[in-house]
């Protein structure tokens, strides 16, 4: 039985006389433990697939399921890392995480919360700043302060939205390898979204594409053979992550081009006859 599993998922916005359809058939099965990554172009609609998994967005039909019980609206078992920080200005490293960890361990005493928040804080290697604020941290700090409170929640899966795509090349391969030592160490169940074939074939067992939207589904999937833990001098001269990388980049801008193609074309003439996927088939909300 699959830990995280997607099924015939349609997401659309807008009335039936203006309907955005934004993803589109989207089918994905989750073991537990296993790293995935999804990767796109921006706009392709990678966003609203992590807020699907995270709750904040509700399928326009299909499902989404959490072993085995379907996910309705967001809970602290479902761990998003957003692009931005979200960090509190007015609070401290400490304060921030504190503020994690009261909300979904209420009756946690105080003395193991204070331990328990100090573990996060060390595992991301910012127990010096722990008392600093954010706006006396740099990019790469923020960011990890972020990733110690989601962790703090101790969430079933951990979600990804491009979390380093704002950082220097240097602070994000640290922050990579961060997130692969807690990986490797916590086995959590990660889902991560990226636009880059490098740092999706480092990271991953399985990198899925998101095929350009409108109407984006889930591509060929990538799987990744490279033995763990995984060190980015040695793979560089990988003659096996070499063709990885290739292989996977020719897929992405064959895409790109049969959608260029298809955008500069005639329009088709509509149908007369519209059959919507979501009437064929659709899940009953059981929560």
């Amino acid at each position: 039985m699959s830990f995280l599993k997607i099924s015939n998922v349609d997401v659309s916005f807008g009335s039936d006389d203006s309907k955005v359809d934004i993803l589109s058939n989207i089918n994905l099965e989750v073991q537990q433990n296993e790293f995935i990554a999804i990767i796109g172009f921006s706009g392709s609609g990678k966003s609203t697939l992590i807020s699907l998994l995270a709750g904040l967005q509700a399928p326009s039909c299909g499902y989404v399921n959490l072993e085995n019980k379907q996910i309705l609206k967001p809970d602290p078992s479902l761990g998003i890392m957003f692009q931005n920080y979200s960090l509190l200005p007015w609070l401290t490293v400490y304060e921030n995480i504190n503020l994690a960890v009261n909300k979904v361990f209420p009756n946690m005493s105080s003395k193991n919360k204070d331990s328990h928040i100090k573990k996060y804080i060390e595992m991301v290697n910012l127990t010096p700043a722990s008392e600093k604020k954010p706006s006396e941290l740099s990019g790469g700090m923020r960011q990890r302060a972020s990733l110690a409170r989601t962790l703090s929640m101790e969430p079933k899966i951990l979600l990804l939205d491009e979390p380093l795509s704002a950082l220097d090349a240097l602070t994000r391969s640290s922050i990579q390898d961060e997130i692969l030592r807690i990986w490797e160490n916590e086995k959590r169940t990660v889902v991560m979204i990226t636009n880059d074939v490098d740092e999706a074939v480092l990271m991953a067992d399985r990198i899925i594409p998101l095929t350009i939207g409108p109407k984006a589904t889930l591509g060929e999937e990538f799987k990744i053979p490279l033995s763990r833990p995984r060190n980015r001098t040695t793979l560089n001269s990988s003659n096996e992550y070499k063709k990885l990388k290739r292989n996977i980049t020719k897929y992405m801008l064959r895409m790109n081009a049969k959608n260029s193609k298809i955008e500069t074309s005639d329009s088709a003439i509509p149908s007369v006859f519209k059959i919507d996927s979501c009437d064929l088939e659709r899940e009953p909300l059981i929560a």
